[in-house]
């Protein structure tokens, strides 16, 4: 089925004002904050870069050959940027305040850039997670913290930008992170920015604490927040989201449903279908009590004792990891021996936690006998044994 780089491909040729800004549009231009444009896009110059000099000098520089650290480009995006560059669609959409920052003492993870569409109309870009191990330790703190650090920082990043393009409206997205960076700082802008917002684009990125969803600065946004997840969203279902969600069709499966470029396209829309799969559901209620049956502090131990473990060997990335993966292996075991007593026994009681908790889900969402077979043979007796203390609870 076609994707997002079909979807320029059919319709390249038709400007904004043939065809209208659609849902598709704002995952593709979302897809432009995982590209480096540092040095190309200065966020000083107001009149910004068109989006087909911005791709002339990347590949030039063969950027695309670059591996910077908690890099995840794949060849699909230099071929959208290719694509966009080349089609009347996109070619002369110009490029403006992109930035990028990464601190390690303060376990922030940022990115966004600008782009005009034409017609004083800006859809506002926010950059996903990275590879980086800071950048996943930052959004499991979700579950935490008021608000991260790229929370805020994506909050003054917007006010930069409607200060500067005052008479402007706004569209806002991004996918991931990127997505809840986007909803944050359209519901924590003032009421006057607040009207200049078309619609808010969550594209598969995590919800909020429920406190959030309860306040008047939310409800005054949330009927312009749309937000986009697969059929199999374990991302996208985390935490709480109030609004309704639209569920396309992917053709990846499970977590690989992540990536936008599996979404399939249909005319100017996803494929869209009527709700999650049962997969998903599992995750979702999992996830959820087992959050809901932690303290805050124990939340924070537990995120940082599991990162503690993973940053083993001086390990930055993901990629560190997969690279040099026995010695990653050794170096966790390592780190996990040298913990207190106290401190296993919070870690080994916060996965039991969770894994009774999923025994919880597995039972509500399908019975017994549609799941127990497909499980390994060497688990049925831990698995036997949990869902009898389960019911037993």
């Amino acid at each position: 089925m076609a994707n997002i780089l079909d979807y320029i491909l059919w319709r390249g040729d038709l400007s904004f004002e043939m065809s209208p800004f659609n849902e598709v549009d704002n995952l593709i231009l979302s897809k432009l904050a995982y590209l480096n444009f540092s040095g190309i896009v200065d966020k000083e110059i107001r009149r910004g870069v068109p989006l087909y000099r911005a791709a002339e000098i990347y590949f030039k520089e063969e950027r695309e050959k670059i591996k910077n650290t908690g890099d995840l480009m794949g060849e699909s995006f230099f071929e959208l940027l290719r694509l966009m560059a080349n089609c009347k669609r996109y070619q002369h959409l110009k490029l403006k305040m992109y930035v990028e920052k990464m601190d390690m003492e303060e376990e922030k993870q940022f990115a966004a850039v600008t782009i005009d569409l034409g017609n004083r109309h800006l859809y506002v870009a926010y950059r996903g997670t990275d590879d980086t191990l800071v950048g996943w330790k930052e959004d499991l703190k979700m579950s935490v913290m008021d608000m991260i650090p790229a929370q805020r920082e994506a909050l003054e990043y917007l006010n930069k930008v409607a200060m500067r393009y005052r008479s402007y409206r706004l569209y806002i997205g991004g996918h991931s992170k990127g997505g809840n960076l986007a909803v944050f700082s359209a519901v924590h802008a003032t009421e006057r920015l607040k009207n200049r917002i078309v619609q808010v684009f969550n594209n598969d990125g995590p919800g909020f604490k429920e406190a959030l969803l309860d306040t008047q600065a939310y409800k005054m946004i949330a009927n312009r927040i749309i937000t986009l997840v697969p059929q199999s969203s374990i991302i996208g279902m985390l935490l709480e989201h109030d609004e309704d969600y639209i569920v396309v069709q992917s053709n990846q499966k499970g977590l690989l449903q992540h990536d936008g470029f599996s979404w399939e396209v249909c005319g100017t829309s996803f494929i869209h279908l009527k709700s999650i799969t049962k997969q998903s559901q599992i995750i979702d209620r999992t996830v959820k009590r087992f959050l809901s049956g932690l303290s805050l502090e124990q939340r924070e131990q537990f995120t940082n004792i599991l990162f503690d473990i993973l940053c083993s060997n001086e390990k930055k990335t993901l990629t560190d990891i997969k690279g040099d993966s026995w010695k990653s292996v050794l170096g966790m075991i390592k780190t996990y021996d040298h913990l207190d007593k106290e401190t296993k026994k919070a870690v080994m009681d916060t996965l039991a936690s969770l894994f009774t908790e999923g025994i919880r889900s597995i039972l509500e969402v399908r019975t017994p006998e549609q799941w127990k077979d497909k499980m390994p043979k060497f688990q049925k007796s831990k698995i036997a044994e949990a869902t009898k203390k389960t019911k037993e609870n």
